[in-house]
């Protein structure tokens, strides 16, 4: 196999071109052909590769940022005629065993939060409020401090303009005193 190898490396080659004006080559002579000595094969040798050991002091890959925000209710959101409101937050690379808080007006409402991050307060005063979100580590200290939102609940009054007339009564029906008489 080496001595058909080495054979190969340096070997004549013919060129002729033919009538139509089409170059050939060929390892066969032809009576047109110009003989061409071709040599040996331009080779390289490789290096052996080395392979540069990591810096010792390289630094860790960073760690993702700790992610705890309020997700809904939204910022300035009203909710209307309700006593309960759902809420969701979101909580991502805060740690294992790590503690989130949330807080209703300063208080500690941490029991309504659901493993999935939603939560429902049932019982939630007219007016304005704010909710605020942190997250300690499991060592105690803090390891994300979440955005504070304030949201409103608003039930309409009996004596405002947001009532419903009530209907006339049917003919003959007694009516309320007060109710559909003029003085």
């Amino acid at each position: 196999m080496l001595a058909a190898c080495a054979s190969a490396a340096a070997a004549t080659v013919y060129k002729w071109v033919d009538d139509n004006g089409v170059t050939h080559y060929s390892d066969q002579p032809n009576p047109k052909a110009q003989k061409l000595e071709i040599g040996d094969a331009q080779t390289y040798g490789s290096k052996a590769a080395t392979l540069a050991a990591p810096a010792a002091s390289a630094p860790a890959p960073a760690a993702a940022p700790a992610v705890c925000m309020i997700d809904s209710p939204g910022v300035g959101q009203v909710f209307l005629d309700t006593y309960s409101i759902s809420g969701h937050v979101t909580l991502a690379h805060v740690g294992d065993n790590s503690q989130a808080t949330l807080l209703l007006d300063g208080q500690d409402i941490s029991g309504q939060l659901q493993p999935d991050g939603g939560f429902t307060i049932p019982q939630v005063d007219r007016g304005d409020h704010t909710l605020t979100l942190a997250v300690n580590s499991a060592q105690g200290g803090p390891a994300c401090q979440g955005n504070a939102v304030t949201f409103s609940i608003r039930q309409r009054s009996a004596g405002g303009g947001n009532t419903v007339p009530m209907a006339p009564a049917a003919p003959g029906a007694p009516r309320a005193p007060g109710v559909g008489t003029s003085h």
